[in-house]
């Protein structure tokens, strides 16, 4: 199995210095990277820690000249939204994984945009990203050795512990990111034989058909079909094609984090008995949920 730990999830936004304040009151990241530019790719980006999960916040160039960069087109077509879902790979897997999507048909990109060139001795080097119209929704492999050492994870001491014992959100772990898709089959199919994924649990309701896979060492993945019936979910596929939809923390008092957002003004929605959602429109776009229920077969639990 190529792909290791999960590394981070990506949030597109207008204004970094305003969204990782809100993400201060609402989850007190540990930033180990604030506001960096990098040239490359005509961005601003800060990275931080809630628990075992990394977030990562972008702000895109805006300047004419670089409106043909990805994520300036990004932004400029999805507005603030989630961007990706990126994993770890070990340095030797790295172009083992490259030849796989190639053979596959996935076409491949480079920072910055780009792809990368034809035949067999490429070494996609540090990082690659997948075209999101292959793999429903972009994804992201990075290098184990390329960013190991800034890791927080990778300290010795570190610890998730303070926002399950202390944080008012509780959070014991992330449960699951999701992935909006047209054709679950199918791209539940993809994601087995391009990034050996292993199914968790199916399940369908009025809303819609999911499968959670899970990939790597420790993530769990959501493959989320829509219904006809209304929905964020089908609003959001309907809007902005096959993308990164939410992500889920799983919280050991859904009451006591729900009091937490209320109390930071942010808006709920889509109650149900185990789980709530905040109103993205309260969260510079992002869908995020809390649960305290466990994905069934999620081996983490």
């Amino acid at each position: 199995m190529p792909i290791r730990e999960f590394f981070h999830l990506i949030h597109v936004v207008d204004d970094i210095d305003e969204v990782d304040s809100w993400y201060d009151a609402l989850f007190s990241p540990q930033w180990f990277m604030k506001k960096q530019w990098a040239d490359n790719e005509r961005r601003w980006a800060s990275l931080g820690m809630v628990g075992d999960f990394m977030l990562e916040t972008i702000e895109a160039s805006s300047e004419p000249a670089d409106e043909g960069m990805p994520l300036t087109r990004f932004h400029s077509r999805f507005g603030q939204h989630w961007h990706s879902l990126a994993w770890y790979v070990d340095d030797a897997e790295m172009p083992v994984l490259f030849r796989r999507f190639r053979d596959h048909g996935v076409r491949v990109a480079k920072p910055g945009g780009g792809f990368f060139p034809a035949g067999d001795d490429v070494d996609p080097g540090g990082t690659m990203f997948t075209h999101p119209r292959d793999t429903a929704g972009q994804l992201e492999f990075v290098n184990l050795g390329v960013f190991d050492h800034l890791d927080p994870r990778s300290k010795p001491g570190w610890s998730p512990a303070m926002w399950r014992d202390v944080h008012p959100l509780a959070i014991e772990r992330v449960s699951h990111m999701t992935q909006a898709v047209r054709d679950l089959d199918k791209t539940r199919a993809r994601y087995e034989e391009l990034l050996d994924a292993r199914p968790l649990h199916e399940e369908r309701s009025d809303l819609k058909w999911s499968a959670y896979l899970f990939v790597g060492s420790e993530s769990t993945v959501e493959l989320a079909q829509p219904t006809d019936r209304d929905s964020l979910l089908r609003r959001d596929l309907g809007s902005n094609g096959e993308i990164t939809h939410s992500v889920t923390f799983r919280v050991r008092d859904l009451a006591a984090a729900e009091r937490h957002v209320e109390g930071l003004g942010i808006g709920v929605i889509d109650r149900s008995g185990s789980a709530f959602t905040m109103d993205p429109a309260d969260c510079f776009g992002a869908v995020i949920a809390f649960t305290e229920t466990d994905v069934p077969g999620d081996p983490r639990a």
